[in-house]
């Protein structure tokens, strides 16, 4: 993995962190998107056919995730799974053919939604284990329900994107973006304990497990048959 660089902004008087390698940034709280972070370059053909649907922008997302065990049969005696989760863009991949404010903060509708995504995949991994284990620790049952709580958050987003491009970005519906604009923004602030942390973001640029523990040699299939969703 590409060395990490700091980027520090500030706004007011809060000092923001920005995560982010050569070729990703990943979500953070009060950082937004900018035009320097849309490097790719697109064939004729590509814009072409992306201008064809009224789009004029391409952004490049993942939600990614992450599950590592205890190393040894001791350790699972003692530790329990560890999940990550975060909201990847890849710089590389991503572009703009207009380069504009609108297209900006289009881009921004979905790069939130891609972290609400990733709230998904916690907060029903945490439901999950809550009544697994009846609100006391455990081990297990997050190796057995990590994917389908993956898929979870990438069905969400999926969804939720599918339906920006047809209602907002699509038609270029001022109003209909000012609508997703506050609905988003009130799903932030109502899943905020579930944002992703620097601990995960940390986790994924370093592309190596805390010390006790390894990536497993398979992961369990997802409870609902639904095999791996792209999102």
């Amino acid at each position: 993995m590409k060395r990490l660089v700091f980027l520090l902004m500030f706004a007011s008087l809060n000092c923001f962190a920005q995560y982010e390698t050569g070729t990703h940034v990943f979500w953070q709280p009060n950082v937004k998107l900018s035009f320097d972070m849309f490097q790719g370059q697109p064939s004729d053909s590509t814009i072409e056919k992306i201008k064809k649907a009224n789009i004029y922008h391409s952004i490049a997302l993942g939600l990614w995730g992450e599950l590592d065990v205890p190393a040894t049969k001791r350790g699972w005696k003692k530790m329990s799974e560890k999940v990550y989760f975060c909201a990847a863009m890849d710089k590389t991949q991503s572009f703009l053919i207009v380069r504009d404010s609108t297209e900006l903060k289009y881009a921004q509708l979905l790069w939130d939604i891609c972290e609400l995504a990733t709230r998904i995949s916690r907060r029903n991994l945490a439901d999950i284990l809550n009544d697994m284990y009846e609100g006391k620790k455990g081990n297990g049952g997050a190796a057995i329900m990590y994917k389908t709580c993956h898929n979870d958050g990438k069905e969400f987003g999926k969804g939720f994107t599918d339906a920006i491009f047809d209602e907002v970005i699509a038609v270029r519906d001022e109003d209909a973006y000012q609508k997703c604009r506050k609905q988003i923004d009130s799903l932030l602030i109502k899943t905020e304990q579930f944002a992703t942390t620097k601990e995960e973001i940390e986790r994924f640029i370093r592309d190596t497990p805390d010390e006790g523990y390894i990536k497993p040699a398979s992961i369990m299939d997802d409870v609902k048959h639904r095999g791996t969703i792209r999102y």
